[in-house]
């Protein structure tokens, strides 16, 4: 199974629901989105989390581009448009978890 979190909210751990999930076999990403793209930001407390986890981690270039922090962002992040968000919600994942 292959399941996306899809982040909205400002900046806060994840680490204890993608550890969890991991531990059952279950494939993790991220979507952020809003603000959501938060937790990507240098800034944030938890951005270290992205790199410990080991999770493929998109998020939306507008929604980036809008609060400025595109070059304050962690390595590896991957800024997608809408339609690739539609493509990675309807095509890439069996389950998405809103958080």
């Amino acid at each position: 199974m292959k399941y996306i979190i899809w982040l909205s909210n400002h900046c806060t751990s994840i680490k204890e629901i993608v550890n969890a999930l991991k531990s059952q076999g279950i494939e993790i990403d991220l979507l952020l989105v809003q603000d959501g793209v938060y937790f990507a930001d240098k800034g944030c407390p938890y951005s270290a989390e992205i790199e410990e986890l080991k999770v493929t981690v998109h998020a939306s270039k507008h929604h980036i581009e809008e609060r400025g922090i595109g070059s304050r962002l962690v390595a590896d992040v991957h800024q997608v448009d809408y339609p690739e968000i539609v493509d990675i919600l309807m095509e890439k994942y069996d389950k998405i978890i809103s958080l």
